[in-house]
């Protein structure tokens, strides 16, 4: 079976439609046949965006057919932002500021720079509070992202 986006898209417009209800027409969508129909829906089963309603018979062969239906993944997996599964999958990263001060700590001991600033450099770093800590992460994540393109540019030089 060749993968058939258009027909794939189409089976899960088909299906909204009808969301919440099952669908009796995803087996039947003009220009396509119901070997391409039930396939692609099999398909797109399989990636949890539908329930196919199709049953395969294990030793007859036969195929029963009852109704499909679009499952929320695949009301999402229509939605440009990604519907309310994006929302809900998006990860919040909380690092506390001992951690931020442990890192930066570790990369200034890890530097080049003498040892008499590397001291001084921490005894500052110490002395900060857990608001100066997050303002100070937040300058060094803009100026690493100000050089993203250099690392970029560091990266192919590297890989070739």
């Amino acid at each position: 079976m060749k993968l058939n986006r258009e027909l794939q898209r189409a089976l899960l417009e088909e299906l909204r439609d009808f969301y919440p209800r099952r669908s009796p027409s995803a087996y039947h969508l003009d220009g396509y046949s119901q070997v391409e129909c039930t396939s692609s829906l099999l398909y797109l089963e399989e990636h949890g965006l539908v329930e196919s309603g199709v049953k395969l018979g294990m030793n007859s062969g036969s195929v029963t057919f009852t109704q499909a239906r679009i499952t929320a993944r695949g009301m999402d997996f229509l939605e440009e932002d990604g519907g309310l599964g994006a929302v809900l999958g998006t990860v919040t990263i909380k690092i506390h500021e001992d951690t931020l001060r442990d890192l930066l700590e570790r990369k200034i001991l890890e530097s080049d720079t003498p040892t008499e600033e590397k001291n001084r450099l921490v005894q500052g770093l110490k002395g900060l509070s857990a608001e100066a800590i997050k303002h100070l992460a937040l300058k060094l994540l803009d100026e690493g992202v100000g050089r993203l393109p250099a690392a970029v540019a560091l990266i192919g030089a590297y890989l070739q």
